[in-house]
């Protein structure tokens, strides 16, 4: 895990190469245990990335450790300066606001195209996931629903058939976590809420109703929005404008 990254500081992973399987290439490891860990803010918003201390404790070159970095950029987690370095990407409250927007609207859209094509096996399987998500809430397990989440909506964008869509739907997920650990790190976001309404989402895909799919998304988003802007009003940060439809 990441110990002692504090913002501004060099960040230090305490992660041995044995900790992760890995992937396919040195690359894709390095990549991998970054990305993991920028999003679940073990590496925190501002911390330092030094190539050569990182190579060394993951056991790896500094040629795969810079494409890991180049990767990371492209997906906008780290920022990196010429002759100065890499950090990793700052958030602002702003950035919960754009990024619930973009991800409303992209599931509103992966909802429009798995209406055209879903079958009665993509049903059953949502609900097996959503079945598997009420368990895990009965832990209080946050992390793991927080998982199940992710993956419950990227399997509805899979629906879709579109590719592009389901890049961009993914990315804007793992950007919403991020923003979600580190906003409000400690707080359960009225999970048994979202989840009644993960619920409601798959009987109106079954009953193929765009209209009502429409507003419950609006709600959901907006519901958890407000939160956020508690949250972070809460802070001391500002509060940003309510969005409309």
């Amino acid at each position: 895990m990441i110990c002692d990254a504090l913002r501004g500081k060099k960040a230090t992973l305490m992660l041995s190469s044995g900790d992760t399987p890995r992937p396919r290439t040195k690359e894709d490891y390095a990549y991998d245990v970054l990305r993991s860990a920028i999003l679940r803010c073990e590496l925190k918003p501002g911390d330092r990335l030094v190539m050569d201390t990182l190579s060394q404790q993951l056991g790896i070159s500094s040629i795969p450790m810079r494409a890991a970095f180049q990767r990371l950029q492209a997906e906008g987690l780290v920022d990196i300066t010429p002759h100065i370095g890499a950090v990793v990407t700052d958030l602002e409250p702003i950035n919960i606001e754009e990024v619930s927007l973009v991800l409303e609207r992209l599931e509103l859209m992966g909802f429009e195209l798995a209406v055209a094509c879903v079958t009665a096996e993509d049903i059953a399987r949502l609900r097996g996931h959503l079945a598997e998500m009420d368990k895990v809430l009965t832990r209080s397990d946050t992390d793991r629903w927080t998982e199940l989440n992710r993956e419950f909506h990227r399997s509805v964008a899979g629906l879709s058939k579109n590719k592009l869509l389901l890049e961009f739907t993914v990315r804007s997920l793992d950007s919403w976590i991020r923003l979600r650990r580190w906003y409000m790190p400690e707080v359960v976001l009225q999970l048994q809420q979202a989840q009644e309404e993960h619920h409601r989402m798959v009987d109106l895909l079954e009953l193929r109703d765009l209209h009502a799919l429409r507003d419950l998304l609006f709600d959901h988003h907006e519901r958890i929005r407000n939160m956020h802007r508690r949250a972070v009003s809460a802070r001391g940060d500002a509060p940003q404008a309510a969005i409309t439809r």
